[in-house]
């Protein structure tokens, strides 16, 4: 293979891994529990809450991040 195929081929590897994590990591955020005052159950429902959308919300970054880079990837492939 030569180098423009590889690097193509690397984009698209790294463009369906990053769509692949964002898929499964969608923007779909867990609601919150309860009204504005709750009972501490409630509460430390809350907290698992937003740490499990904090941590939907890092895939979703690391899943784009790895989207732009097979993106950039493609770009110095076409221009060799």
């Amino acid at each position: 293979m030569t180098y423009t195929q590889d690097t193509g081929l690397a984009s698209a590897v790294l463009g369906a891994i990053g769509t692949i994590i964002m898929f499964f990591s969608s923007y779909a955020f867990e609601p919150f529990q309860g009204g504005v005052f709750g009972s501490p159950e409630i509460t430390e429902c809350n907290n698992r809450i937003r740490t499990k959308n904090r941590n939907r919300h890092r895939w979703q970054l690391i899943g784009l991040g790895i989207l732009c880079l097979s993106f950039v990837v493609q770009a110095v492939a076409s221009l060799l």
